[in-house]
């Protein structure tokens, strides 16, 4: 006997091809982050949850995407059972490194505080081992480096030291190998980018651009005075031109109430710049505290993702690549929830969460640990947070009955914790979504049915 799933949407609307062609309805099963079109007679039997109304021909596949589950499954329990097992792999290693405690820009959104300096000789010497060892670790299987800031091209000296031996140790070892640079980007030259790519095995940058050239350069103020918008974007075109830059750029726009409304001519600007391409993607993220106040200018979930949804449209007409939904479910939501991950600060202080590096009430209170107390063998100390799981099952947040928890996760432990629900904009703007993927397929709405109560 089936049932059907509880993590499922179903789209209020049926679309249907202008050209012709049979009404269809979307569904969202978010145990396995998979969009589907079914008939709407379907859809209505999914969304009134009566399974014994689903035709014949679609339950193998409703139950290969597990929309249609065992009658008796416990599917909260399944899905976080999933996640713990996820959490407790220890072949897949993720470590965060600081190569310095400087940043060059003076975001006034920003709740780090940085100082001038690299890593010291026996600093680098200890993150350089405890990364060897985790290689050459006999269960680990894949590493993901990242580098993190404050910004780390200000101790590229370090990164362009350590990365190589990373690289060949990973070879050496049969062990994948990933790493994402997150950067404010003023500090990237062509030649660097290559070699971050080349010699240092960065496989994806994370860059901040918060506008338009002049909201940017006012919203990310350099220290020194000059403007970034300019040589971040040249940069990264002509680099991404260079024959042999194997890499991926996301553009990530950390929205509040004074940069919202340059958002539009942003998205002209970066489509204009030919960003329209499958190597660069576009994310928008509302401000939000890090260990500072923000609430002055931050936007309230609600109101962000309503307007997020002209944003993704304008995203979708420029062709620029933005994800609509996920498309794997959040096993693992974040380091903080896996003692395969940690983030080692320039301080030799080792968090499980990267909100805390450098942030000067977590760094003097939240460390688990010093570096140099750390054993030979990987992993490291439980931390606050190891717990989430335990957490949405016994009810300490919303997660426990939200029917995107397989896809979100929980998004943010921390924020939990602190009473700030992190929830993701697609939880409120999901039916937007739905109509912006329908018009990507040339899919047009037809009529509109609304969902019956628990459909959502």
């Amino acid at each position: 006997m089936d049932k059907v799933s509880r993590y499922l949407v179903v789209s209020d609307r049926t679309y249907a091809d202008p050209g012709g062609g049979m009404p269809v309805r979307l569904l969202y099963g978010t145990r396995t982050a998979h969009t589907m079109v079914v008939d709407p007679a379907t859809a209505d039997a999914l969304a009134r949850r009566d399974a014994d109304a689903v035709p014949t021909a679609w339950r193998q596949p409703l139950r290969e995407q597990r929309i249609l589950v065992p009658a008796g499954e416990d599917e909260r329990g399944a899905v976080l059972d999933r996640n713990r097992r996820a959490s407790a792999d220890r072949s897949a290693v993720h470590i965060a490194l600081l190569p310095t405690s400087y940043c060059n820009m003076g975001c006034t959104y920003c709740g780090q505080r940085h100082t001038r300096g690299g890593l010291g000789r026996d600093h680098r010497d200890r993150v350089r081992d405890r990364v060897l060892r985790a290689i050459a670790a006999p269960t680990t299987r894949s590493l993901r480096l990242d580098w993190f800031g404050a910004e780390p091209m200000a101790g590229y000296a370090v990164i362009r030291s350590l990365a190589p031996q990373f690289v060949a140790a990973a070879t050496e070892h049969d062990v994948s190998y990933t790493s994402v640079l997150v950067t404010n980007g003023s500090l990237l030259t062509v030649a660097k980018m290559l070699t971050l790519v080349r010699d240092c095995g960065v496989t994806h940058f994370e860059i901040t651009l918060d506008g338009p050239a002049a909201v940017h350069d006012r919203h990310r103020p350099l220290k020194n005075g000059r403007n970034s918008f300019r040589h971040i974007v040249d940069t990264v075109k002509a680099a991404l031109d260079t024959p042999g830059c194997t890499t991926h750029v996301n553009f990530r726009t950390n929205v509040d109430a004074e940069n919202q409304e340059s958002i539009p001519e942003y998205l002209e600007t970066m489509a204009g710049e030919g960003f329209a391409r499958a190597d660069v993607s576009f994310t928008l993220a509302a401000v939000h505290s890090w260990g500072n106040d923000v609430s002055s200018v931050e936007l309230p979930g609600k109101a962000f993702a309503e307007r997020e949804l002209e944003w993704l449209r304008l995203l979708q007409d420029h062709a620029l690549n933005a994800q609509l939904l996920p498309h794997t479910p959040k096993r693992v939501v974040c380091p903080a929830v896996t003692t395969s991950a940690e983030i080692i600060s320039s301080t030799g202080n080792v968090f499980s969460c990267s909100e805390y590096p450098l942030v000067e009430e977590a760094e003097q209170h939240r460390a688990l640990i010093r570096l140099d107390q750390l054993g030979p063998e990987p992993g490291r100390p439980l931390g606050p947070f190891d717990g989430w799981h335990d957490d949405i099952a016994n009810g300490r947040s919303w997660c426990t009955d939200c029917v995107f928890m397989p896809t979100c996760g929980g998004s943010c432990p921390k924020a939990w914790h602190e009473g700030h629900p992190p929830c993701p904009a697609y939880k409120f703007n999901i039916q937007g979504r739905f109509d912006l993927l329908a018009r990507r397929c040339g899919l047009e709405p037809v009529a509109a049915t609304p969902a019956p109560e628990g459909a959502r």
